[in-house]
């Protein structure tokens, strides 16, 4: 299933742009060293895995078993500082570091023979990471200021030292990070794709209170660095030069060298870090066109814009972005220190809320997922040298691509010719978008393009450790491509299946060796959707489901280990959501307003937009799967064969509950209500509140009961699931933790009340009654 293109200023689909990326680690993983390809162990029982544990942080911040920074000051008075927190994977600030720092920055300052500084960090790949977010959840809401205003002393102080500074930046310079270069005269970063600079705090729900706010609009100029901070994406080398964020931008093999030689050339040369208008930085990059504008007229169109950006893409439910911009708006004229206060008086609004909870608790989430598993027992994935594709459409495709894109030569097959050029076409769409915007090279697309290969016979697929099967959503289909796989793969080799709602143990049932099958959803487009379902059969080898978790890991995705069953998770809970839109518009209520009051309440496109866009006929074959198994829950409606018959199959027909021009959606089409039999759009206005009980309520019934099953591993999980599968708003934390902000009863109440009105399929969850009768939440535990 798909969701909306549309981002969103929070974490949500992008490894990527989304909370993938960029990134703000606090751990740098590390990859796996390949290991020797071994038999298949036999298969054995497979528990779906228990729930893992928040994170708590300590009660008071835990000291590094050593000194973090090491500083050496050479003949000539250039002094080098390498940050290199002990212990730790990643330079971060916590208490103690900055504590360690404040006093260096102290002792630099005295110092007559230092004439340049120049910072480095001794981690691979890792600049500084930015702060600790432990720290940073379990801050009373009384030490917010406290520890806003002693990062910004810091960076004062560094900023301020008598002389030239120098920042060294190679790998990830993010939230702290990135203050801690804004504070020195001078940056230079290298060229390695592990580089990104940025200011993440916004996907956190806060804002970079340390001086990032202000400084950066400082340095780069209002356009540019609202882009920065009301997004939170990263830039590489050469994109931060661009804007000014960085001076140079230096192979990644002689930056230190290059750096050395940067910072002598800068003996006795003025100071930008404080040598601007109020004491703050000196201004790098040029003015923006709006800027160039009368100064008042063009600051205005500047915030104006950005404002409007932000309510089109968050309809203002995230507080952070426009926390930012009155910052930024009210202290960009400012003198610096005052404009520093301003950032104070932002955190404190924005620290401790609930929209920074929950935002707070998806990244924990994301976190352990790259330290995790995906099964019990120290079980440790298997090596993955070569992916095999079956079916090059869509979803085929988009698979082959994402393989090859994170290094994978890989083997496409398909039943026809015009099938596999259609993989070949949209892989290098893909890549050629990327290509258009300059963040790949034309070698490097061709060396992409040149890990795909392809065609009508089994030829190469001896040699690929994982087969990933993308076929027709047919149970025969599926089971008669396995039983050719099965004849010509090796003993070891893993079949990992796409299926959106097919039990994997019934898709291995006639398999020879079906403890080497698995499920391996991925989400439609692929290359954006950050979730896969990794689905362990009755039968599914351990290894073997940890080898697709890992494997997911590494193509860039949010994995979830999910218990085999129809549907799954994800497409089991959208489809009550999916179901009930599309009897409310028959009983009268218009779809706009349908669509609309879901927008509203945070979901990226609206239920009925969704159906147009995942497929009507696709959506149809899975709501047959799953009322197989649920009869009485989730009933199929007539309506949606009777759209399927008219042809009206959604976007890809051009035509569906709404009409398109292209790619794009053009508004309702009135013949959509008579395919269904309607006389006219309805007039039906029920309120908001009616309206998520009826469409949001289903949801988190089925999701009660998908925990009950052990259908997921934990209610942190099951959010995390929905949050990256299908686009649930990211501030309301997951349809679980939403549920607990409403309060079981309350839920209860609405489902009874339904239940009562329509039917059986809204009848309370046994969990969530028992979590109203014992005024207890989903997430009691934490």
């Amino acid at each position: 299933m798909t969701t909306s293109k549309k981002k969103v200023l929070a974490p949500a689909p992008e490894p990527a742009e989304a909370l993938k990326a960029p990134k703000t680690p606090r751990t740098q993983r590390t990859p796996r060293t390949p290991q020797a390809s071994r038999p298949p162990k036999p298969a054995k029982p497979q528990e779906s895995p228990r729930p893992s544990k928040p994170k708590v942080a300590p009660a008071a911040p835990r000291a590094p078993k050593g000194p973090s920074f090491h500083l050496a000051v050479e003949t000539d008075g250039l002094a080098v500082l390498t940050f290199d927190c002990p212990g730790e994977k990643v330079n971060k600030y916590s208490t103690p570091v900055v504590q360690e720092l404040h006093a260096l920055l102290d002792d630099l300052a005295k110092r007559e023979d230092v004439k340049a500084l120049l910072l480095v960090s001794g981690k691979p790949d890792v600049f500084i990471a930015g702060a600790d977010v432990n720290e940073i959840a379990d801050t009373p809401l009384a030490d917010v200021e406290k520890g806003v205003k002693q990062g910004q002393k810091l960076f004062v102080k560094l900023a301020n030292l008598p002389f030239p500074t120098v920042a060294a930046i190679d790998g990830a310079c993010l939230g702290g990070g990135c203050e801690t270069a804004l504070a020195m005269d001078w940056r230079l970063a290298s060229d390695s794709r592990k580089t990104q600079i940025g200011l993440p705090e916004v996907k956190l729900g806060i804002l970079p209170g340390w001086g990032g706010t202000t400084r950066l609009p400082r340095v780069v100029g209002l356009e540019a660095a609202l882009d920065l901070l009301l997004t939170g994406k990263s830039l590489d080398g050469r994109r931060a030069k661009r804007v000014g964020l960085v001076d140079e931008v230096v192979p990644k093999t002689i930056l230190a060298e290059v750096a050395r030689a940067f910072a002598r050339e800068k003996f006795g040369t003025k100071k930008r870090a404080n040598a601007g208008p109020g004491g703050g930085p000196v201004r790098v990059a040029p003015a923006g066109p709006k800027e160039m504008l009368l100064e008042g007229i063009g600051k205005m169109a500047v915030f104006s814009q950005a404002r409007s950006t932000v309510m089109k893409q968050t309809h203002g439910c995230y507080p952070a972005p426009l926390e930012i911009l009155r910052t930024v708006e009210e202290g960009f004229a400012k003198p610096f220190p005052e404009a520093l206060k301003l950032e104070v008086e932002g955190a404190k609004r924005l620290v401790g809320g609930e929209v920074q909870k929950n935002l707070v608790n998806l990244f924990f989430r994301m976190e352990e997922v790259k330290k995790e598993t995906g099964v019990e027992g120290g079980v440790a994935p298997l090596p993955v040298r070569r992916v095999g594709v079956l079916g090059a459409g869509v979803m085929g495709g988009g698979i082959a691509q994402l393989a090859a894109d994170k290094g994978y030569p890989v083997r496409m097959k398909d039943i026809r010719n015009d099938a596999l050029a259609g993989g070949y076409a949209a892989a290098a769409k893909v890549w050629q978008e990327r290509l258009k915007k300059r963040r790949m090279t034309k070698a490097e697309f061709t060396g992409k393009m040149s890990l795909l290969s392809g065609g009508l016979t089994w030829t190469a697929f001896e040699s690929c450790d994982v087969t990933i099967e993308a076929v027709l959503e047919k149970l025969a289909v599926k089971q008669a491509v396995l039983k050719e796989w099965e004849g010509v793969a090796r003993p070891d080799a893993i079949f990992a299946s796409n299926t959106s709602t097919l039990p994997i143990t019934e898709i291995a049932a006639a398999a020879a060796r079906p403890e080497r099958v698995v499920g391996m959803h991925f989400f439609n487009p692929v290359h954006k959707m950050p979730l896969v379902e990794v689905i362990y059969g009755a039968k599914t080898d351990p290894a073997v489901t940890a080898t697709i978790f890992d494997l997911a890991k590494k193509m860039g995705k949010t994995p979830v280990v999910v218990k085999d069953a129809p549907g799954f998770l994800v497409n089991r809970l959208l489809a009550p959501y999916l179901g009930e839109a599309v009897r409310l518009l028959l009983e009268g209520v218009p779809m706009e307003a349908i669509d609309h009051a879901m927008r509203a309440f945070g979901m990226p496109v609206g239920p009925i937009e969704l159906l147009d866009d995942v497929g009507i006929d696709v959506a149809t074959k899975g709501a047959e799967t799953l009322s197989a198994a649920w009869p009485e829950r989730m009933p199929v409606d007539p309506a949606f064969g009777k759209l399927v018959q008219a042809g009206r199959l959604g976007r890809k027909s051009g035509k569906g509950f709404y009409l398109y021009d292209g790619d794009k959606r053009t508004g309702p089409d009135p013949a959509a209500t008579g395919a269904l039999g309607l006389e006219g759009p309805g007039t039906k206005k029920p309120s908001a509140d009616e309206l998520e009980a009826r469409l949001i309520y289903p949801m988190v019934n089925e999701a009660a009961l998908c925990l009950a099953e052990g259908i997921v591993s934990s209610p942190a999980k099951l959010d995390l699931a929905m949050i990256f599968g299908t686009g649930f708003p990211p501030f309301r934390g997951g349809p679980l933790r939403h549920a607990d902000a409403r309060g079981a009863k309350a839920v209860v109440s609405a489902l009874e009340s339904l239940a009562a009105a329509h039917g059986a399929r809204f009848v309370p969850a046994p969990l969530l009654t028992e979590h109203a009768r014992k005024g207890k939440t989903f997430f009691d535990e934490e």
